[in-house]
């Protein structure tokens, strides 16, 4: 029958658009993310309404605050969140109790304390980030609206914390019972996907084939980097976190270390003349990439290498193009190694056989942007908190309120502008469905089976808005204030004049931050991206002179930071072949920063050792450059000097020789690159401040 019916396949084709819709329209697990966020919201509101609390729609707010697709992050969140309410809460507490007489200085204590969590907030990532600013805005909802009977803080505080306990408890009980994807599961795949992939690049560089591009390495270093927030996320879900989430670092440092190794070698084997001889041994070594048994022995191996090559040339030695592939390989066998034991003891909760030196994973800041972030909210606050003392009308202060909140949560996104568009769209599209539901289908039923059945499509469209990245702006201003733009209550109201003076007011909140965010000082991407050059420059200069950062894993994870920063930022910006040309350049300069402060390293270890100190004492005062010429020059003398001296040193001490050399020899290629970059920048140091190196 059903071939007959001529609507039958459209029919088919709806009933299966429903089930499995585009991925452009629902990502995968749209569905039980939806419906563990309703039955979270039903929970929390069931709850609230039992225990009268006098604002239940906080513990609905705070589901959809929470709403997260992963239990980890959920429950890093709830706690980010509990303790950012309570140190806001004792904040608010302390601003009212010295100021509730003086309104204006008052509000310009609240000012303050947001801007200081602004700039906080900007600084931090993750949940971190989330934190800080909610002790910043929860500051503007408590204190603020007890203005007018600063008596009442106390108890609007505790109900404010009970409603968010009440939100945080039904999220993490029905992510429980439902049991919602992981962490874990999540870290783990990711990890042996980013693994797979710099292991590829790896073989591909070191068997001399061609690698992607500088931007798509820094995209998959971003994206290792990055993890960082899914260990956060994991910690809350393990019992036995410490060994895991140790074992996890150790493999992220050592994939991004093994990614610019691959990286180098890569340039260096297609403009270098290496000796087949060599290059077959240093092939053989390192083997398809899999992590040998030993990286001791292989390094042991390597260092027979250079031997051999010494010996070969009759006493000349290998060239430096040779010893610093000899070293980059070794270093290479030891990433291996690190990884694969890294990625064992965190799926096997055991402790690492092998583990990175260094685990510390760290980012670019930006300074100027967390202060300009801060003055946005200052002025944008002050703006509206003035209007409202103009006024004289006591319900304006809960559009203040809605202003400190969207522009302090607005400084942890990049996109501060779309931010503001989400507020202007999104809040009177909440406003529009909120009216439609309040007096078109609340006044048919009033008990909570009814209202849990009418939120169901706006909790599963804001669901879907936010897991969407662009309209996720739109979806967190209509999802998350739809229960305060709709003014859930104990008994509910009615009356549309209070719907409209309530409304009139949150839309007032969303054209002032459209200004604010939008308008009054907007984000730049080409001043953004300078900084980060700014950046880079002082740090080049600082190594030029002998006083920069030795490197590390800090320093290896702050410069794919940066270029990830710099990749950002170029999205915004016209795709030119001059926005390509500037990050090739930047990246450049920054693995010049990173050889030199490596070459700093490992030369102050080379002068423990006795038989070869003063020559690492003198390649070490080579490396720091005034004028790019001489400093070749200088470099390369002391390179292959310090290389003739350390072939007869023992194992283990010939390692951290040729690890000197290396980093000289790849410091060396980057100033021939880099060299007219340099002048044309003024990034070398005036000779006036050569002695003060000394």
């Amino acid at each position: 029958m059903t071939a007959d019916n001529p609507a039958a396949p459209h029919k088919a084709a709806w009933h299966g658009w429903f089930l499995t819709p585009p991925r452009s329209v629902a990502p995968p697990g749209w569905l039980s993310f939806c419906l563990r966020t309703w039955l979270s919201t039903v929970l929390a509101l069931t709850t609230a309404f039992w225990l009268q609390l006098s604002s239940p729609g906080t513990a609905a707010v705070t589901v959809m605050i929470l709403a997260q697709p992963l239990r980890g992050q959920v429950l890093s969140k709830a706690l980010y969140r509990l303790a950012g309410t309570i140190i806001g809460a004792f904040v608010a507490i302390f601003l009212t109790a010295c100021f509730n007489q003086e309104r204006g200085v008052f509000l310009g204590g609240v000012a303050l304390w947001l801007t200081l969590c602004t700039v906080m907030g900007t600084l931090e990532r993750d949940f971190r980030a989330y934190a800080a600013m909610l002790s910043g805005y929860t500051v503007a909802i408590v204190g603020i609206n007890c203005i007018d009977a600063p008596d009442t803080i106390f108890d609007v505080t505790v109900n404010r914390v009970s409603g968010i306990v009440v939100g945080i408890a039904a999220t993490a009980a029905v992510n429980d019972i439902f049991g919602s994807p992981t962490a874990f599961e999540k870290l783990t795949a990711s990890l042996r996907h980013c693994a797979q992939m710099v292991r590829r690049i790896a073989r591909d560089a070191m068997a001399g084939h061609s690698i992607p591009d500088d931007t798509t390495c820094a995209g998959l270093a971003g994206e290792i980097i990055a993890l960082t927030t899914q260990v956060s996320y994991a910690r809350t879900e393990l019992p036995d976190a410490r060994l895991r989430l140790a074992g996890a670092r150790s493999a992220m440092v050592s994939l991004l270390e093994m990614l610019n190794c691959s990286q180098a070698i890569a340039q260096v084997l297609h403009r270098s003349t290496i000796s087949d001889t060599v290059l077959e041994r240093i092939r053989a070594a390192f083997g398809d990439g899999t992590a040998v048994a030993s990286p001791q022995q292989a390094v042991h191996d390597l260092e027979d290498l250079a031997r051999e090559a010494h010996t070969a040339e009759a006493g000349m030695g290998p060239t430096l193009d040779e010893a610093w592939l000899i070293e980059r390989s070794m270093a290479l066998l030891s990433d291996a190694r690190w990884i694969e034991d890294g990625l064992d003891a965190f799926e096997h909760g055991q402790r690492a056989r092998t583990q990175a030196p260094e685990l510390k994973i760290d980012q670019h800041h930006d300074v100027i942007a967390a202060l300009l972030n801060g003055l946005r909210m200052l002025v944008g606050f002050s703006v509206a908190a003035g209007l409202c003392v103009i006024s004289n009308i006591p319900a304006t202060y809960s559009a203040l309120s809605q202003v400190a909140i969207i522009l302090t949560l607005a400084a942890t996104t990049y996109n501060a502008r779309g931010f503001g568009m989400g507020a202007l769209i999104g809040t009177p599209l909440a406003i529009a469905v909120a009216a439609f539901l309040d007096f078109g289908v609340l006044v048919k039923g009033a008990d909570m089976p009814f209202l849990s059945m009418v939120i169901i499509p706006v909790i599963f469209g804001g669901c879907l808005l936010l897991m969407n990245a662009k309209t996720s702006a739109v979806g967190f201003n209509a999802g998350v204030f739809f229960f305060v733009i709709m003014g859930v209550d104990n008994v509910q109201n009615y009356e549309p004049s209070v719907f409209i003076d309530r409304n009139v007011l949150y839309l007032f909140s969303a054209v002032i931050i459209f200004i604010s965010l939008v308008l009054l000082l907007p984000p730049s991407a080409s001043r953004r991206r300078f900084r980060v050059g700014i950046s880079i420059g002082h740090d080049l200069r600082n190594q030029f002179e002998g006083h920069g950062e030795q490197v590390g894993s800090a320093l290896i994870s702050r410069h794919y930071d940066r270029l990830n920063r710099i990749l950002e930022w170029n999205r915004y910006l016209p795709a030119t072949l001059a926005r390509q040309r500037v990050f090739s350049r930047m990246a450049s300069l920054d693995s010049l920063n990173l050889e030199l402060a490596r070459a700093h390293r490992h030369l102050s270890r080379a002068a423990t050792i006795p038989a070869i100190r003063p020559d690492a004492h003198a390649a070490n005062r080579a490396t720091r450059i005034y004028n790019v010429d001489s400093a070749l020059y200088d470099m390369k003398h002391k390179a292959r000097i310090l290389l003739d001296h350390s072939i007869n040193l023992p194992h283990g001490e010939m390692a951290t020789a040729l690890a000197a050399v290396s980093a000289m020899v790849g410091a060396i290629h980057l100033l021939e690159h880099n060299r007219s970059a340099l002048h044309l920048y003024d990034l070398l140091p005036t000779p006036a401040n050569r002695w003060k190196a000394y």
